[in-house]
């Protein structure tokens, strides 16, 4: 391994101790030139580093300088607070004028105070609840309880959210085992999150509001109200890679003030100013505290969504803190097809940058400058914060 892929582990390596280790399996491939096979396997690396940090939330920075008319400097860097501890050349095959190679990375992800997406918020999209007993709705009467709940989360969200904000669908029932399903090849967490132009996708699960029965004293003449539980499990997808990011399971039973045949709506101020309605609320409250943990030290990814001669638009707008005058650099998206034909989604580099000249709520357009850039950026690139 020569200082070229040394240079990029010191790149993605941090200072900060890690909080987390895991072992990241993927895949890079590069053209043999000259029939260079060593030159082609550190660019294929090179390439499959680029995507760990993708996942892992890596920022990219890039400069040039140029004299008379020639490009004398072309530097291109990852930055992120993650320390990659081992890497691993698990496989590499040659097809046709082609390198691939399969690495193994071991990766740490720090956590500093210092994490900030400078007031940047990304868009997360929440679907209808999902409810695995729904039988347990019958005490009480809750009924919609499952869209209630999603409603209920995205106001929390909108209130708390200092790196999110929500695009809510709470009338859209999403079973949990799709998540796993393709959609033309793509995960469906990406393929949702293009069609909705979020970020990130959030499936909340109800696993369980069963009842106890009510504890009984003073020889069964005084009857306690029953408790009722709630567990909730969180999980974060990303949207472009629509791998998940995060999982987090709340458990907090909390109880029932309200005789078992009265009807209590789930939308009303008589269940959410309940005991067992503001634990919930408090439980999504720390959810929401949770989720800006995990997006504050990750970098904003936006995407291109069009393209018309030099004129772009990206999907990131004021809503998510972009101002006339922020500066992007764009890096080409490649999506490759594993060894199961999932796509995953591949960073390269770009010697583009960009100044947004007009910021609607929720997207932003910019003026690509040069011939060759305008040629080589597609839709669906990335767009990053500088």
């Amino acid at each position: 391994m020569n200082r070229l892929i040394w240079g990029v582990l010191l790149i993605l390596s941090g200072s900060l101790m890690p909080t987390f280790a895991a072992w990241v399996d993927v895949q890079g491939e590069a053209k043999i030139i000259n029939n260079n096979v060593t030159q082609a396997r550190e660019e294929a690396i090179h390439q499959a580093l680029s995507y760990v940090s993708l996942r892992s939330g890596g920022s990219f920075s890039s400069s040039q300088r140029i004299e008379n008319g020639r490009l004398v400097k072309d530097q291109f860097s990852m930055d992120q607070s993650i320390n990659i501890t081992q890497v691993e050349l698990v496989s590499e095959r040659v097809v046709g004028d082609r390198l691939m190679v399969n690495i193994r990375a071991d990766v740490n992800n720090g956590a500093s105070s210092l994490c900030t997406n400078e007031s940047l918020k990304a868009s997360i999209l929440v679907p209808q609840a999902q409810l695995h007993h729904r039988e347990q709705l019958r005490y009480g009467n809750i009924g919609h309880f499952e869209r209630h709940l999603s409603e209920r989360l995205g106001q929390v969200i909108e209130r708390h959210g200092k790196a999110s904000f929500p695009h809510v669908h709470a009338s859209e029932r999403l079973d949990i085992e799709q998540a796993l399903i393709d959609i033309r090849g793509y995960r469906l967490p990406t393929w949702l999150s293009e069609i909705t132009d979020s970020q990130y996708l959030l499936l909340p699960e109800i696993i369980d509001i069963s009842t106890a029965p009510p504890e009984t004293s003073l020889f069964g003449m005084i009857s306690d109200d029953p408790q009722r539980q709630f567990q909730l499990k969180l999980s974060l997808y990303h949207g472009i890679s629509g791998e998940m990011i995060w999982s987090e399971l709340y458990n907090s039973p909390a109880p029932w003030e309200f005789k078992k045949q009265l009807t209590v709506p789930s939308n009303s101020n008589i269940f959410w100013s309940s005991s067992y309605g503001k634990n919930i609320e408090n439980i999504l409250v720390q959810a929401s505290e949770d989720i800006d943990k995990i997006l504050n030290c990750r970098p904003l990814l936006g995407q291109i969504v069009a393209k018309q001669h030099d004129r772009i638009i990206i999907n990131l707008g004021r809503r998510h803190g972009i101002k006339v005058g922020d500066e992007f650099q764009l890096v080409l998206q490649q999506n490759m097809p594993d060894r199961l034909d999932k796509m995953r989604a591949i960073a390269g580099q770009s010697r583009t940058s960009i100044s947004i000249d007009q910021v609607t709520e929720e997207s932003a357009t910019a003026l690509l400058q040069g011939q060759n850039a305008s040629l080589n950026i597609q839709i669906n690139d990335l767009a990053i914060k500088q």
